[in-house]
């Protein structure tokens, strides 16, 4: 027999004591704890069912001051889901279905109470299913809004998408990050947002998860607004056709790793170019002493020989040695010439205005193309900082004649609120996006690490006319220059 609840508390809608009396011993002959309470007008039931809790309704059929189906609205105003059994005399079959539609769990004739006990055990254990199932479903649908608020709230990426990559739901921080709303990513695949690689590669992931039931990688995803975001992407397949996805925006982070091994592959790429750089320096050099100086010096033994043989012939050996003094002052101009080139004593001792001016006259004599200078005064700076910005010149005025085929160049040189800044602009065929990016464009990256070694910031800007312009900026402390500094470069 059912015994899960001993202790119960009745609610007895009766008029008559001694029939109310006897239901009760009737379940405390069946061994329940019985508390009760008789009532017989709608406001002792009504008082009845304020101030207690019950588990089980007993009511009469009719009563001179109560009716069954009045303790029924009742009981249905109070959203009562307790056994409520009616016992009374013959009422007939139509009224005993109309009881039942009404809500009645149970009807018994009073004259015949065997089944009371069975009827009061399976309608207490029905109830305390029933509430043990609204117990659940109040529990499943708290779980329910406490994930539906986790997921709209998550500060990271969360979805559902089918086997097709078709998104089934996504939470708010999705659409924030993507920059869609909810209908346009349910329009969309999620391959559709993912750049790396191609179709056959974006496929070839997609299969490894099917295949493993899970994936964790970073994918780059395309923003609404056309930038690109990096997303480390951990997924779960829930079934067949349903995967959970988790993404955290990691877009800082990549960009910063990608950023130093870009870094690290054009300091190895620089460092082997100035090696190269400086070999080819050297055999240059080696070139012209041999070259140049050789043959000077070697023309000067000889004619230092001849003077010694012919010494009596003062005529000739007058002549002789004016050759030899103007062969040694054109020595002495290649020897000048090679030793500036290597480094500019004007850039010790007259500064670097001088030394760009001096620098720009034999450019111009060599190349033919024209120097336009508007060399401010501005502070000696050290010897570093007056180095840099002169092999910055040279190095961009090279580049000038090997692929700007420019006619002129404008230098300007002049003080800035926080520092110097160095302008060099020509009327060539203008630097291309690709060419300044470029890792492997080692002539630039050796201009902007020149610049960074002492705090300074270079810029390569393709002018409107279609030249190229070269921005330095050589703050007077070691800091980074400000925007507002940058921009008065221009």
């Amino acid at each position: 027999m059912y015994r899960m609840k001993k202790l119960i508390n009745v609610l007895v809608i009766e008029d008559c004591v001694a029939d109310a009396d006897y239901n009760v011993n009737l379940l405390q002959r069946a061994g329940y704890v019985v508390t009760s309470r008789r009532v017989e007008t709608e406001d002792e039931m009504t008082s009845a069912l304020e101030t207690e809790t019950w588990d089980l309704i007993l009511s009469d059929y009719s009563m001179p001051q109560f009716t069954v189906h009045a303790a029924l609205e009742l009981y249905h105003a109070f959203g009562l889901k307790i056994p409520f059994i009616v016992l009374s005399g013959a009422i007939g079959e139509e009224k005993a279905v109309q009881l039942i539609k009404a809500g009645v769990h149970d009807y018994l004739l009073k004259d015949n109470m065997t089944r009371f006990i069975s009827v009061v055990e399976r309608e207490l254990k029905e109830a305390d299913i029933l509430l043990k199932l609204d117990s659940l479903s109040s529990a499943l649908e708290a779980s329910e809004l406490k994930y539906q608020n986790y997921l709209e709230n998550a500060p990271d990426v969360v979805f559902v998408a089918d086997e097709t990559g078709r998104f089934i739901t996504i939470n708010k921080a999705g659409c924030e990050l993507t920059g869609y709303s909810k209908q346009e990513l349910f329009d969309m695949s999620v391959l559709d947002l993912i750049l790396n690689g191609s179709i056959e590669w974006k496929q070839k992931r997609f299969y490894e998860l099917l295949q493993s039931g899970s994936l964790n990688t970073d994918f780059e995803l395309r923003h609404k607004d056309g930038s690109n975001r990096w997303f480390a992407v951990n997924v779960t397949q829930l079934s067949d056709n349903q995967f959970l996805c988790f993404a955290k925006d990691i877009t800082v982070r990549k960009n910063a790793v990608l950023e130093v091994m870009k870094a690290r592959e054009e300091m190895q790429n620089l460092n082997k170019y100035l090696m190269d750089a400086r070999e080819n320096e050297r055999a240059t050099v080696a070139m012209e002493i041999h070259d140049e100086l050789g043959q000077s010096l070697t023309a000067i033994k000889i004619d230092l020989n001849w003077v010694l043989k012919n010494i009596a012939d003062s005529e000739k050996s007058g002549q002789k040695i004016s050759r030899i003094i103007e062969m040694t002052n054109d020595t002495i101009k290649k020897v000048q010439r090679i030793s500036s080139e290597l480094r500019p004593g004007l850039l010790d001792d007259l500064g670097l205005a001088t030394a760009i001016e001096w620098y720009s006259d034999e450019f111009e004599q060599r190349t033919g193309v024209k120097c336009n200078l508007t060399l401010e005064d501005v502070p000696e700076g050290d010897e570093r900082t007056n180095l840099a910005l002169f092999r910055i010149l040279q190095e961009a005025l090279t580049n000038v004649i090997r692929h700007a085929g420019a006619s002129s160049v404008c230098v300007m040189l002049r003080q800035v609120p926080g520092g110097i800044c160095m302008v060099i602009e020509d009327d060539g065929i203008g630097i291309s996006l690709k060419k300044i990016t470029s890792g492997k464009s080692l002539g630039l990256i050796g201009m902007r690490e020149r610049a960074r070694q002492i705090n300074g910031t270079l810029e390569f800007v393709k002018t409107s006319a279609g030249g190229t312009k070269i921005v330095t900026f050589i703050p007077f402390q070691p800091m980074n220059p400000t925007p507002d500094e940058n921009s008065r470069c221009r």
